[in-house]
């Protein structure tokens, strides 16, 4: 986003506007700016995260086998101990 030049004395972060009756346009121009880069930010949280998914997913069977010691699959001695239990 780009930061604007602002009146002395004022922290804000907003255009500067020429004139006293235009405040609502350049307050609803400032938020635009505001929404469209937001969303744009959430596309790029979005896509990281499904690329993570994606990769976690192709490793899924390492991971996981590293928590079932090494098992690929449930046998039906390791699901009747369930059953018993």
């Amino acid at each position: 986003m780009v930061l604007y030049a602002t009146q002395s004395g004022s922290n804000k972060r907003c255009p500067v506007q020429p004139g006293g009756t235009e405040s609502g346009y350049y307050m609803l121009r400032f938020l635009k700016e505001i929404v469209e880069e937001g969303i744009e930010v959430l596309q790029l949280i979005v896509t990281e995260y499904v690329n993570m998914l994606i990769f976690i997913n192709k490793n899924n069977m390492q991971t996981f086998s590293q928590i079932r010691d090494g098992k690929v699959e449930y046998t039906t001695d390791d699901i009747d101990e369930i059953r018993e239990e």
